[in-house]
């Protein structure tokens, strides 16, 4: 029922069209954080949240982009679209919900592999 998600992930999955694709074939609007936000959580994944470093500031810095985007860009849900996301962002917020991919892709390759 969600009309348009946000997408956090690295600068590249971000950029790329892999999941905004899908969702526009959908109806489904695709919209990522400013330039600025986007440097910040590349920055991030890669110079802390990768190597298990989980900061509370850098948590609370992620969830102020992601009510910004609620705030600004009226999105209905949030497509953690990185795999380390779900580590430090562990619980939906602002009234909407958070969209761990990681999750999803596992569960459908199981669901793939224990019809076939």
């Amino acid at each position: 029922g969600v009309k348009n998600v946000g997408l956090m992930g690295t600068k590249l999955t971000m950029e790329s069209d892999f999941y905004k694709t899908p969702f526009l074939s959908n109806n489904i609007s695709v919209t990522v954080p400013s330039e600025k936000d986007q440097q910040f959580i590349h920055k991030k994944l890669f110079s802390e949240i990768e190597l298990g470093i989980f900061t509370d500031a850098t948590r609370e810095a992620l969830l102020v982009i992601a009510k910004k985007m609620v705030a600004e860009k009226q999105i209905d849900a949030l497509i953690l679209g990185c795999t380390e996301l779900p580590l430090i962002l562990t619980e939906s917020k602002y009234g909407i919900p958070f969209i761990n991919a990681s999750a999803i892709h596992c569960e459908s390759i199981i669901a793939y592999c224990l019809s076939a």
